[in-house]
């Protein structure tokens, strides 16, 4: 019973909270940055552009970790930490998809050559601060 619950509280978490915090490897380095993530399928997304550092990361060394539901004051309150599989995707019903009009600040539009998504696979999602579970409660998916 605790595992469903457990599963409705990270989903909750993982559609109402779009902002989060992706951290890559640079060698022996962790970079974080925020980004706005959408949930679908039990899968991450968020887009880029192919010239980014955290784009050349990912190629490099696809483990990220993404913090999720930390914003708007939400110091205290339940909160996600996942680790994930990370790729990039080009194919243009993926970009389509995805686009949105405000991506206009960083990108020319749907057919940019630059424009990518990248879709994060969670391996390990960890319940954080939540007030009914004693503690951090995890969920590990399969590959």
């Amino acid at each position: 019973m605790q595992e469903k619950n457990v599963q409705n509280e990270i989903r909750k978490i993982l559609t109402e909270h779009r902002i989060g915090a992706l951290s890559t490897m640079k060698g022996d380095q962790p970079y974080s940055r925020l980004m706005i993530f959408r949930y679908e399928n039990d899968l991450l997304y968020t887009i880029s552009s192919r010239k980014t550092g955290k784009v050349q990361d990912i190629l490099e060394n696809e483990k990220v970790h993404i913090l999720l539901g930390i914003a708007n004051g939400c110091f205290g309150k339940p909160y996600l930490e996942i680790t994930a599989t990370a790729t990039i995707h080009d194919d243009k019903e993926m970009r389509d998809h995805f686009w949105h009009e405000n991506f206009r600040k960083y990108l020319t539009g749907p057919d940019d050559p630059n424009y990518v998504v990248i879709r994060c696979k969670p391996k390990t999602i960890r319940l954080m601060n939540h007030r009914d579970f004693d503690g951090p409660v995890s969920i590990h998916y399969s590959e």
